[in-house]
């Protein structure tokens, strides 16, 4: 629990609670909740829905990784970001011809390619962050 004082503003947070306990601090919580709404909205929400409409008999997994698919538009627009912005020596493996993802703080990627390589990529739009976080190389 931690306890943070701004003034008259008197706030008690716990992971799962926020206690507000003036007319400003309720006007502060609102403002955070429209702000974490359009994050949602705007970034979580369309991939999640991506997700179901790739996978409808298959319900998602809180925090866990989506089935192997083919990659969508979304996915593709972000591995063209990897190869162009972030690591142009990757751009030489072509196209993913699968993907899965997690939703975490942001986006986790595992792209595979044809030869079963495989990229790891971190994606946090609304922070403009995108890293490759390792690159398997297939055994053949």
């Amino acid at each position: 629990l931690a306890q943070v004082f701004c003034s008259d503003l008197f706030i008690e947070t716990a992971p799962e609670t926020l206690i507000l306990r003036t007319p400003v601090a309720a006007m502060v919580r609102k403002a955070n909740l429209v702000f974490v709404s359009m994050l949602m909205a705007s970034v979580i929400l369309p991939q999640a829905l991506v997700v179901a409409r790739e996978n409808p008999k298959v319900p998602p997994i809180a925090g866990g990784w989506t089935n192997t698919r083919s990659p969508t538009p979304e996915d593709l627009a972000v591995w063209d970001k990897v190869i162009t912005q972030v690591n142009t020596d990757l751009a030489n493996m072509g196209q993913p011809v699968e993907v899965s993802s997690q939703v975490v703080s942001g986006i986790k990627y595992n792209f595979t390619f044809s030869n079963g390589d495989q990229v790891g990529v971190y994606s946090v739009p609304w922070l403009q962050k995108l890293e490759v976080s390792e690159v398997k190389k297939s055994a053949t």
